[in-house]
């Protein structure tokens, strides 16, 4: 689903975010697009080492937390996409 690589580790959605992508109706490339190109995010709930990537779209902001992690799997560091969200912008 996602052949993707931020700051040269790659990027694995987790089950909220496959969520959250889905109530928002957003896309794969959508969130590929944010993580590549999008601006630097930032809000009080974030925690320590997370990032935030995000962009202005029609009337909203979306956006891509991502935390630090590691895959066992892969046996390597990854970024997981733990949250996406759409927040509108205000007037």
């Amino acid at each position: 689903m996602f052949n993707l690589r931020y700051k040269n580790k790659p990027c694995v959605p987790s089950h909220d975010a496959l969520k959250d992508m889905a109530r928002h109706d957003i896309s794969p490339t959508l969130v590929e697009h944010i993580i590549l190109e999008g601006c630097d995010y930032q809000d009080r709930m974030m925690a320590k080492g997370e990032i935030g990537r995000s962009i202005k779209k029609d009337k909203f902001t979306i956006l891509v937390k991502l935390v630090p992690s590691y895959s066992r799997w892969a046996d390597e560091d990854v970024w997981l996409i733990k949250h996406i969200g759409k927040r509108r912008l205000k007037k």
